[in-house]
């Protein structure tokens, strides 16, 4: 199929692209502008919604206090079971453990001395920006390829337009 030529856009010179530019720019500061208000909006509701909720969470701090300090108090009663049912939920002790690692660096290092490799976290990915090297052969044969696009793009000059307008 022969190839054909795209006529009759709506921009028929540079100076017309230079317009669409201008108008783009106010646009885009108009959008910028609109969101501004928006995020001034959303953080004066999260505002309003904490000064709302601020009360109801000392309450329920307050009541979290009150119940450990009791079951504290009471500790004996855990002895035998570890979780005392009560009508609206239940309260007890579990044991928990977590491992503390002072200096992570350490820590990994030493783990690689003592060849404990398994206890070492390793994330894996192709790493896209060094593959740019590699030659196209190459890359197809780890199932991956290059992709190059002429891709268009504009750039708005603002000190000029906040002049025009």
């Amino acid at each position: 199929m022969a190839r054909q030529r795209i006529t009759g856009t709506q921009l028929d010179s540079y100076d017309d692209v230079d317009k669409a530019l201008k108008e783009v720019g106010g646009l885009k500061r108009e959008l910028a502008m609109i969101e501004a208000d928006q995020n001034e909006q959303i953080d004066e509701i999260k505002a309003a919604a904490q000064e709302q909720a601020k009360p109801l969470n000392e309450r329920v701090k307050s009541l979290e206090t009150a119940m450990k300090e009791f079951c504290e108090a009471n500790k004996a009663d855990f002895m035998k079971v570890k979780t005392k049912e009560l009508t609206f939920g239940s309260v007890g002790y579990r044991l928990s453990t977590k491992i503390v690692i002072k200096k992570v660096a350490e820590c990994i290092q030493s783990l690689k001395d003592l060849e404990l490799f398994q206890f070492i976290r390793i994330k894996e990915e192709p790493d896209k920006e060094a593959m740019k090297d590699l030659d196209d052969g190459t890359l197809a044969t780890v199932n991956a390829a290059r992709k190059t696009e002429n891709v268009f793009g504009y750039e708005i000059k603002a000190e000029e337009l906040q002049e025009a307008a």
